[in-house]
């Protein structure tokens, strides 16, 4: 009891500042005088701005954690929308292959490259099929676009495709409209070019090339390209420049088809002509 009385004698202060603010407070409210109401509503003003001002303060906080929830959830449809954009694109890629089938080839493996040379003079793709996919050297790799090249070397799971811009690859072609053939090499210096075009051969730019069916390991009719140059080399063959039909540059999945030279046509012009010499 005593220490109870202590306690309220040493706080005697505070308890009768207390009770006449309490009863300066109800004589306040009960006062209906006009300058008692004018205060009245500045203290109601003032302890509302406070208030409004302190519920600030825990919003903050609110508002950053939104904020870094949605960085967070906007990072994620980001990298969703990238996904679906590049399985789109793949889909719109493979779905262009089946006109494949209106052109009557048979076996198409699809590949994927996995590394490409473009600034070589014998360029060359790497894909990421091989002999466990059925694939053999000398089959063609096309695009829905084109002729891409002819595989020249095949491991178990990997194959390596000269391309169209390889020194090392000839290619028997035809003008669709003049039906003027000729063979297409690379010059090593970023042309692709129809030799042994007689002078007076009716070529003209615009004109597309394909695949000659004189040719033993490309299947007839694959377009090549496009003549963007011609003129005379000399006094009796013209130089043709043709524009591919594939953009190498942008070339991500092939299609190896299971075209193989006839081993008896080789045979028999491989004889003949030794027999010649």
């Amino acid at each position: 009891m005593k220490t109870i009385g202590l306690l309220l004698f040493r706080i005697k202060d505070y308890l009768i500042l207390t009770f006449l603010v309490v009863i300066s407070l109800l004589l306040i409210f009960s006062n209906d005088n006009v300058q008692i109401r004018f205060l009245r509503a500045v203290a109601v003003g003032v302890v509302g701005t406070v208030q409004s001002g302190m519920s600030v303060v825990p919003n903050v906080f609110e508002i950053q954690k939104e904020n870094e929830f949605l960085r967070e959830k906007n990072i994620q449809l980001a990298n969703e929308l990238s996904t679906l954009k590049e399985a789109k694109l793949e889909n719109i890629r493979l779905s262009r292959t089946l006109g494949l089938k209106d052109k009557n080839i048979s076996g198409v493996i699809i590949a994927r490259i996995v590394n490409k040379s473009l600034v070589q003079a014998r360029n060359t793709i790497t894909l990421n099929v091989g002999e466990s996919d059925s694939v053999k050297v000398n089959m063609p790799v096309i695009t829905d676009d084109g002729l891409v090249g002819r595989v020249v070397s095949v491991s178990k799971n990997y194959s390596i495709a000269q391309i169209l811009y390889n020194r090392n690859l000839n290619v028997s072609v035809k003008n669709q409209r003049s039906r003027v053939d000729g063979i297409l090499n690379y010059d090593g210096a970023g042309n692709l070019v129809i030799n042994n075009v007689p002078k007076s051969a009716d070529v003209k730019q615009g004109d597309i090339i394909i695949t000659s069916p004189y040719s033993n390991y490309f299947p007839a009719g694959v377009p090549v390209g496009t003549v963007v140059e011609e003129g005379n080399l000399d006094n009796l063959f013209k130089k043709v420049v043709v524009d591919p039909s594939v953009s190498f540059t942008d070339l991500e999945e092939v299609f190896i088809l299971k075209h193989l030279p006839e081993k008896e046509r080789i045979d028999l012009e491989s004889s003949y002509f030794k027999k010649d010499k």
